[in-house]
């Protein structure tokens, strides 16, 4: 499927350009037309028109699983990022004294999380950050023999910056400790490979680059975790044989559905089932190389037009699909602005946060340009 394919798929064009996807994306129509095919089976009947739609939880799981490179085994569903990363957190051996290694830029689904800790006597170390980036000897020089876990982001949600998975995965296995990862700032326009990185743990939710409904998302566990990490839930799902409703003696799943403890969120699975198969077959590598070539573009419009960029810049490597900037004019009050010219964008820490997708073109990249130049001027 080609990009402008992809396009045709997403109604949100006909109404705005749409650069905030590192907020909440909107649904493609494959996607809606899932969730309105499911509302529309239930109206009609209970056990009987579920069970029509069971086969679309294993499809989605089979395509989380592509997307990082993983067995589907190792996916389970979670509500959202931070449900994913408290399976984590509470699923790891603790002891007074320990520490856990987080960056200060982290969104704060992956503070509270750690935070929360703190009353088992376990220490959240913080990295402070330079201009924006990330240093992995910074995060090295934070951990030390009590240091139980490194939890950090693929992406980070300010600024845009995209973390050296590789060097600090490097840097953990030296040490002997497992890594964390909120990928929900970077999947959906960025690839990862869980695997060739040997990431120990990766957590997302839907609702962003991911194009899919609110209150569904996945935890990744690599397998050699799955024994170590504590069922802390668990429920009749979690079972070997969850049909067979009166044996009380069952054992356990051993992938990761055992942390899936009940009824699942059906109707949001059906429609992120769609949008997951929409990304996979424009191709993520498809899907990249077009944000690259979106976010060159705006970089320099920004620059020419003479606003202070804060993400990072250097190279692609450290880049992503968001770019944020300090405008001349008042943050908010401008990205109000903008939202009546028909341009979504959003307003983190005081400046203009924008956020493109592989459906979005150049020449809405040069439209957004052109409004700020003419919107973005101090009152004399």
């Amino acid at each position: 499927m080609c990009l402008k394919t992809f396009r045709q798929h997403m109604p949100v064009v006909q109404r705005c350009v749409f650069f905030d996807h590192a907020a909440i994306g909107p649904l493609p129509g494959p996607a809606a037309a899932a969730l309105q095919g499911y509302a529309e089976d239930r109206t009609c009947g209970g056990e009987q028109s579920v069970d029509a739609w069971q086969s679309r939880i294993n499809e989605a799981r089979t395509r989380i699983a592509r997307l990082i490179n993983v067995p589907a085994s190792a996916v389970t569903f979670t509500r959202n990022t931070s449900f994913g990363l408290n399976l984590v957190a509470n699923g790891l051996a603790w002891a007074s004294g320990d520490n856990v290694v987080v960056p200060y830029t982290e969104f704060v689904a992956n503070v509270y999380v750690w935070r929360n800790l703190e009353r088992k006597g376990v220490e959240v170390r913080f990295v402070p950050d330079r201009q924006g980036r990330i240093d992995p000897q910074d995060v090295s020089a934070a951990i030390d023999e009590r240091t139980r876990l490194l939890a950090v982001s693929f992406v980070e949600f300010q600024t845009g910056f995209r973390n050296d998975l590789a060097a600090l995965k490097a840097l953990c296995h030296q040490r002997g400790i497992p890594i964390c990862v909120d990928a929900i700032q970077g999947l959906g326009v960025l690839a990862l490979d869980a695997s060739a990185l040997e990431l120990d743990f990766v957590a997302a939710g839907a609702q962003k680059f991911l194009l899919g409904p609110m209150g569904i998302g996945f935890l990744y566990i690599r397998p050699d975790w799955l024994p170590r990490l504590d069922r802390v839930i668990t429920g009749w799902r979690a079972t070997l044989d969850p049909g067979n409703y009166f044996d009380y003696d069952q054992p356990f799943r051993e992938d990761a559905l055992r942390y899936e403890e009940g009824a699942l969120p059906l109707a949001l699975i059906v429609a992120w089932n769609e949008s997951l198969r929409l990304l996979l077959d424009s191709g993520i590598a498809v899907i990249e190389r077009h944000v690259q070539r979106l976010t060159d573009h705006l970089l320099e419009g920004l620059l020419r037009l003479g606003r202070e960029v804060i993400s990072p810049h250097r190279g692609w490597h450290e880049r992503s699909a968001i770019v944020s900037f300090r405008p001349r004019t008042a943050a908010q009050a401008l990205v109000r602005t903008l939202a009546q010219e028909g341009f979504m964008v959003s307003e983190r820490g005081g400046a203009v946060r924008v956020s493109v997708h592989g459906y979005n073109t150049l020449d809405e990249v040069d439209a957004f340009l052109e409004a700020l130049a003419r919107l973005d001027r101090p009152a004399l």
